[in-house]
């Protein structure tokens, strides 16, 4: 149990970031989760001679080229993967960014099996026509059964539900921060209206208390 609320915490940590809030580390982190790919991806293309024949078209020199670079990345990627915590932190990003996309798929084909049980908007999505109206809700059926199966992951319907939350709750956070910051101007301008009429009503005679006046409306809304 404790494991799983583990993977949870490290999971939302990953999948959602409040803007303004994302540290260097978790920047740095992605990057060479990122490049370790990059670069298994580049020492598996040349140990595979048929997709590299396909990738070069058969030329001779560019598959040269990538075996030399496949060699430079294999020495690089052995020291990046030496790093025990690294390759941790990668596993678990790699399995948040999974997770996320499994969540997102979900949610498209619940819209297309919700689509297809409706009738009108059927009717109204493929105007009428029979024929895509039989091809929509054959893709529905088959978008059902693999629903089916990925809502049987309790886990991953569990995972999604906490992303789910606190993307709402971010976006709750940014509107209240938003809210602060006009009501915050509001006032601001409010107090500088209020300077500026006062001023205006000090006679010619009281000029230097005129002045001080204005010049303490401008450092309050500094």
């Amino acid at each position: 149990m404790q494991l799983t609320n583990l993977f949870f915490t490290l999971l939302l940590s990953t999948a959602v970031v409040a803007k303004g809030n994302k540290t260097t580390k978790a920047v740095t982190d992605k990057s060479l989760c990122k490049e370790m790919a990059s670069l298994e991806k580049t020492v598996a293309l040349a140990a595979n001679t048929t997709k590299l024949d396909e990738k070069t078209k058969g030329n001779a020199t560019k598959a040269a080229e990538i075996q030399s670079k496949a060699s430079d990345a294999a020495t690089t990627l052995a020291t990046m993967q030496s790093n025990t915590t690294l390759v941790s932190t990668c596993a678990v990003i790699s399995a948040a960014e999974d997770t996320e996309d499994d969540c997102d798929t979900m949610t498209t084909l619940a819209k297309l099996v919700s689509l297809a049980a409706n009738t009108t908007k059927v009717d109204e999505k493929t105007k009428g026509n029979a024929t895509k109206a039989a091809e929509l809700q054959t893709k529905a059926s088959a978008a059902a059964t693999k629903l089916a199966t990925l809502q049987s992951n309790t886990t991953l319907v569990d995972a999604c539900s906490s992303i789910k939350s606190a993307k709402e709750a971010s976006k709750s956070d940014t509107k209240a921060a938003k809210a602060a910051a006009s009501s915050s101007a509001a006032s601001a301008a409010s107090a500088s209206s209020t300077a500026k009429s006062g001023a205006g009503m000090v006679t010619a005679q009281t000029g230097v208390l005129s002045t001080i006046i204005i010049v303490a409306a401008g450092m309050m809304m500094l």
